[in-house]
């Protein structure tokens, strides 16, 4: 780290340049340096193009009406470097204009090793530092950029700090305005704050604020569906929250839950590169807890003197993409938790004959594929929403529980298998009985790898006894007379 600053120093020269923001503040709180930010009096995009030719790296554009610009550095413990050019004539005008009172700090780039040299926008900075509160500069920060009001709640996950009462009250009347913010600055900020271990007291401050309405509408219809459906008092929300709870629970004690795979559930979750810049398995997850009955209301119908949601797991899924639409997600984001909700039911299914068979679980494993753990976290999660209240038997609860695990063990003992030995191919399938190519073909492989995994086949011999018993339901399902 001194060497790189030295070095940003050093090719600093001829240009009015100040560590600004985020790491003036970890400095002064003596937190880790990831990023480091910049701010620059003139010429922004030269200045930036300076430094990435030095470090051998490209100049990422963030905005260039504003004169904001980005570099990532490879191969360093710092990620990134941030330049923008100063809003305002000078260096204190753009302190001013900053989010909250402590990012609104400044030190010119030659005089970093003299803290007294701080330049701040409020006197009450520093005392706002000490007690780790967030406040904003001005009571038009809000009005300024609406998304700092999302971006409150993202400090508090990441930095453990708190809003001031006052300035809840400021987002609680400036809710709406975050409407008009860019659906991808919303995601971003929205995933790191999912991102954190325990994000959901912060998630229900949101909601009492009105920022969670406001990017997300369909919490708003879920609280007001008829209570007099549900078993919880507050309905639907209040289950739907609860559920969150436990995603989030479950996830911060997998050790507890799931002590046997504790080590492929950490590399599962740690995984994320499939998904859009800071979504997450783990974000995405919670979100599927949040929404998987989404669609109760406008199933909700009495069969036999009872209240049943038939399909309503379907008809969420349906509903993600117009939920989510203001996010921008990504095609794989929205396909995870469409995947989830659409399956939330079927690890309790499964469960209530607590004794699942093989060739159920194998199936199941198959379908749900690499999202299994979670689909299996989601519906734990689902069941202990219900702890708190007489609806279910401490022993029913246990036993789904119970079952559940056992899921998920079998699924890891499956997945880490050596790869089977491939016992016949297609061209084998089809000399042997005579067939020309087509999907036949591979839904007879799909059979033989099946019968495989489940031990009851382990050569070529017992392989084409199994094609021959199968082929004519197969052949018959493709209107193919059978041999």
């Amino acid at each position: 780290m001194e060497a790189l600053i030295k070095k940003i120093q050093k090719l600093s020269k001829g240009y009015e340049v100040y560590f600004v923001g985020g790491f003036v503040r970890d400095l002064l709180t003596k937190r880790p340096h990831t990023d480091i930010d910049l701010s620059v009096a003139k010429h922004a995009l030269k200045y930036s193009k300076m430094l990435a030719k030095a470090f051998g790296v490209k100049v990422i554009v963030i905005d260039a009406e504003h004169g904001t610009y980005r570099l990532y550095l490879a191969n360093s413990t710092v990620r990134q470097i941030d330049i923008s050019l100063l809003d305002g004539d000078n260096i204190l005008e753009d302190l001013k204009k900053r989010d909250f009172t402590v990012n609104a700090f400044a030190i010119d780039i030659n005089r970093l090793a003299v803290l007294s040299n701080l330049i701040y926008a409020d006197k009450k900075a520093l005392k706002d530092l000490r007690a780790k509160v967030l406040k904003p500069v001005s009571k038009e920060s809000f009005k300024q950029d609406p998304l700092r009001m999302l971006r409150a709640f993202r400090f508090c996950a990441e930095l453990g700090w708190t809003i001031s009462p006052q300035t809840l009250k400021q987002i609680k009347k400036s809710a709406p305005l975050i409407k008009n913010c860019a659906g991808e600055r919303i995601k971003a900020e929205l995933f790191r704050v999912l991102d954190a271990p325990f994000c959901a007291l912060l998630i229900k401050l949101m909601d009492k604020t009105g920022i969670l309405g406001a990017i997300l509408p369909e919490t708003i219809k879920m609280k007001k569906a008829a209570k007099k459906f549900y078993y919880h008092k507050g309905g639907l929300f209040e289950h739907s929250f609860e559920s969150f709870e436990a995603v989030e629970s479950i996830l911060s004690n997998l050790k507890k839950y799931f002590p046997q795979n504790l080590d492929d559930l950490k590399k599962h979750f740690e995984d994320n590169l499939r998904f859009s810049e800071f979504v997450t398995r783990a974000g995405l997850l919670k979100l599927a807890a949040l929404f998987h009955d989404n669609a109760k209301p406008e199933t909700a119908k009495r069969v036999s003197g009872k209240i049943r949601f038939l399909k309503h797991d379907e008809l969420g899924a349906a509903k993600v993409e117009k939920i989510f639409e203001k996010l921008k997600l990504g095609t794989k984001d929205v396909d995870l938790i469409k995947k989830l909700i659409s399956n939330h039911m079927r690890p309790s299914n499964l469960s209530k004959s607590r004794m699942i068979t093989k060739r159920a679980k194998m199936k199941f494993f198959r379908e749900i594929g690499d999202e299994t753990p979670e689909q299996i976290i989601l519906s734990m999660a689902d069941w202990h929403s219900y702890r708190g209240l007489n609806t279910h038997s401490p022993q029913t609860l246990k036993n789904q529980e119970k079952e559940v695990k056992v899921m998920m063990a079998s699924y890891y003992e499956i997945k880490n298998q050596k790869p089977l030995i491939k016992l016949i191919d297609g061209h084998i399938i089809m000399k042997k009985f005579k067939l020309k190519p087509g999907p036949w073909i591979g839904d007879l492989l799909k059979l033989v790898v099946e019968k495989q995994k489940q031990g009851k086949i382990k050569d070529e011999k017992g392989a084409l006894k199994l094609v021959d018993l199968k082929l004519t339901p197969i052949l018959k399902k493709y209107n193919i007379a059978s041999l």
